[in-house]
């Protein structure tokens, strides 16, 4: 990570979320897809397929099972929809922001994207003549979320140029809530 975007995640507030929850995160054995609420939901046998593979899944111990997340976050996320930019081998395709923070974002999408793919991204944040310019790493991918909102990529921010930083941070710091 570079020294100057070290000053520019040290600048936009921070916060703290070493919360721990629960959640029910039900996976087939054979292929390891997620079992959502509702699919057990809508199952009431003791065994049903696999929505992916067809296997067989006993979901008696499924239901019973609450595993428990650490939620790795470090810093505070600030809710802005804000539509980010980028280009694909083949599309130029709009989508919107969920929340940022200091380190990265959340962008809503139901697109498929490669866990640590590298993307050059466009924030468009209001006021500003120009679209931030930031190079992006894929960290999280939510697409088979229960609910669409929920369905995005986290990105870590890798790179910023300096004047983008800026315009980000005095953004983010004049947001409501985002201090």
């Amino acid at each position: 990570m570079s020294d100057d975007f070290e000053k520019f995640a040290q600048q936009v507030g921070s916060g703290s979320a070493d919360k721990v929850y629960s959640r029910k995160m039900p996976q087939c054995p054979k292929c390891k897809e997620f079992l959502t609420e509702i699919y057990l939901e809508q199952n009431p046998f003791p065994e049903a397929p696999c929505p992916s593979c067809g296997t067989l899944v006993s979901l008696t111990p499924l239901r019973d099972t609450e595993r428990l997340s650490v939620d790795k976050r470090t810093e505070r996320r600030c809710p802005i929809s804000l539509k980010v930019s980028y280009k694909t081998f083949n599309e130029f395709i709009d989508e919107y922001t969920k929340n940022v923070s200091r380190r990265g974002m959340f962008i809503r999408t139901t697109r498929a994207h490669a866990l640590h793919e590298i993307a050059e991204l466009l924030l468009h944040v209001p006021e500003l003549p120009h679209p931030v310019r930031i190079k992006g790493e894929i960290v999280h991918v939510e697409i088979n979320a229960q609910r669409e909102e929920d369905c995005g990529v986290g990105v870590k921010f890798i790179d910023i140029d300096d004047q983008s930083r800026e315009a980000l941070i005095a953004f983010i710091k004049s947001r409501e809530n985002c201090e």
